[in-house]
């Protein structure tokens, strides 16, 4: 550092301003580092060197240089503006900003323009003078803010690093959890809120909506997220402190409460920009088993298939057993439910026809609600009776096809069983060939023997996917079986089933506009009872 000799030091009046990158993670908890304490030595040293004045000290202490909108810089440049100060020091141009474009406007533009004089003393610049040191300034600007971009490249590699090791670095811990005091990046349970995150799943999934719990929620007093954690600050709006749907939904939807870590969905627009995008999930980065779960995988997957069907409806105090299921077949768009003053039911009507009725683009498709909803849990009890009977299980099961896996490996197996019958062919015609003397015997040993090698191969590959084919059949058919026994069991057990049970056993629920009703189940054994009875008894709306 060169030692200037400052004349007039008499009309300076000095700011000193520090900064020090938010990357310097070691500092400790709420105290000044010590590289923050060794710029504040090296420019009160200059400044007792060249008998100056010194006003105030601005410091940003874990503040990015790539943004200027920094609390004690807006303050310095303030001070400038009432003129408290006229002098800027830093130890050098980085620490007043990596911004090539910001730096460059205010040494060259906004300085000169206030009469302020900046000098940033390690990089021998000093706006005052006119120095080859102060036409270089833009150059070291640039190299600065190449450094920032290669700093921010180097933390999101380390950051991706730990998040595939299932390392948790976010700034909050998920609602439920909290960090555990010896390890920054493990996820420990936090009981108070974590027993509400119990009390949500299970409230959803025996049919409460999330207003009514969120309701409850509020009523009770419970603290919200943000006030459980002390992390809100700033202006609060006037239901601040309240549950809402979007709350409860959030924590219906977070999958880390099944002990997953999920991680990287968002990333910065660029390392200048603070804005956050939304990643798509392909590029998420899940860790299973990183942590204690709160609620089960099963539980939250159940709820995810509630949390499905409710898209697109309206928020209600209650919830029909068969909203987010019926659906309109003629224009496939949903069939809501509602009820009327004065009617002593409630009924369905397409929406499409509700919102677009004077277009004619559809019909009304109206039925009386709880007369579907009657006769189908009736129906499913009745094909749940059918299914526990043991006499006629495994004729219901024998029956069962898997559509989708089957069909590929049918698919491969007919594929390699054609290859395998035209090399057989090759063969025939090679041997024809040989008998008629239109090739040697020589040529017909040669081709044969390839053609052979050739088949040996074909058939192997298709006996690959023959053992496949047996294997998926026998394992999905015994996980299947497993799985709607096990649902039988709970549904037939219900006084009154769940709105959660319903969708567990079907998928969409078409309502014709004749009346005629098309239920589409998960599992085969019940499509194929559904489809054995007669058109008229499937009339029931």
């Amino acid at each position: 550092m060169r030692e200037n000799i400052i004349e007039n030091v008499q009309k300076y009046k000095v700011g000193i301003y520090i900064r020090l990158s938010k990357e310097d993670y070691e500092k400790p908890q709420g105290s000044e580092s010590e590289s923050v304490q060794n710029q504040r030595n090296l420019l009160i040293q200059y400044i007792k060197q060249n008998h100056l004045y010194i006003v105030d000290e601005y410091v940003d202490d874990g503040v990015s240089g790539t943004s200027f909108d920094r609390p004690e810089f807006n303050r310095m440049i303030q001070d400038i503006e009432n003129k408290k100060i006229n002098m800027i020091i830093t130890k050098d141009l980085s620490r007043l900003g990596r911004d090539y474009i910001m730096s460059g406007y205010y040494t060259e533009q906004y300085f000169p323009l206030h009469n302020v004089r900046y000098i940033a003393l390690l990089d021998n610049i000093d706006t005052y003078l006119d120095s080859s040191n102060n036409d270089i300034a833009p150059f070291k600007s640039i190299l600065n803010d190449m450094y920032a971009k290669d700093i921010s490249k180097k933390i999101k590699s380390v950051l991706k690093s730990k998040k595939e090791m299932g390392l948790f670095v976010g700034k909050e811990a998920p609602y439920g959890y909290q960090k555990d005091p010896n390890n920054k990046y493990q996820l420990i349970i936090d009981e108070s809120a974590a027993m509400i995150v119990r009390e949500i799943f299970e409230r959803y999934l025996n049919g409460d909506g999330t207003k009514i719990i969120a309701d409850d929620l509020s009523q009770r007093h419970v603290p919200i997220p943000s006030v459980h954690k002390k992390t809100n600050i700033g202006y609060k709006s006037p239901s601040y402190g309240l549950w809402n749907n979007t709350a409860i939904k959030r924590i219906l939807q977070n999958e880390e409460y099944t002990g997953c870590l999920v991680q990287n969905k968002y990333n910065k627009l660029n390392y200048k920009s603070k804005k956050l995008v939304h990643l798509p999930e392909e590029k998420w980065v899940k860790t299973e088993n990183t942590h204690e779960a709160i609620v089960d995988k099963k539980m939250w997957e159940r709820a995810q298939i509630l949390l499905e069907r409710s898209k697109g409806t309206r928020i209600r105090n209650y919830d029909y057993l068969l909203s987010g299921l019926l659906k309109c077949y003629e224009c496939k768009s949903a069939i809501g439910v509602s009820h009327k003053t004065g009617r002593s039911y409630s009924y369905g009507r397409c929406q499409r026809y509700t919102k677009y009725s004077k277009l004619g683009v559809c019909t009304p498709h109206s039925f009386n609600y709880f007369k579907l909803e009657e006769q189908i849990i009736n129906m499913l009890r009745d094909f749940c009776n059918i299914y526990s009977d043991k006499s006629r299980l495994q004729l219901v099961a024998s029956k069962s096809e898997r559509k989708d896996r089957e069909a590929e490996l049918k698919e491969k197996i007919e594929y390699y069983t054609n290859l395998e019958e035209k090399e057989n062919t090759k063969l025939e015609r090679l041997y024809d060939d040989m008998l008629d003397n239109l090739i040697s015997r020589e040529d017909y040993k040669r081709m044969s023997d390839k053609v052979v090698k050739n088949r040996e191969t074909i058939v192997q590959t298709k006996k690959s996917y023959e053992e496949q084919y047996e294997e998926y059949k026998s394992k999905t058919k015994s996980e299947d079986n497993k799985k709607l026994e096990k649902l039988i069991d709970e549904f037939l057990a219900m006084e009154n089933p769940t709105k959660e049970i319903i969708g567990q056993f079907i998928e969409k629920i078409e309502i014709h506009q004749d009346k005629q009703v098309d239920i589409h189940f998960r599992f085969q054994p019940f499509s194929e009872m559904m489809e054995s009875q007669n058109k008229d008894e499937r009339r029931y709306a």
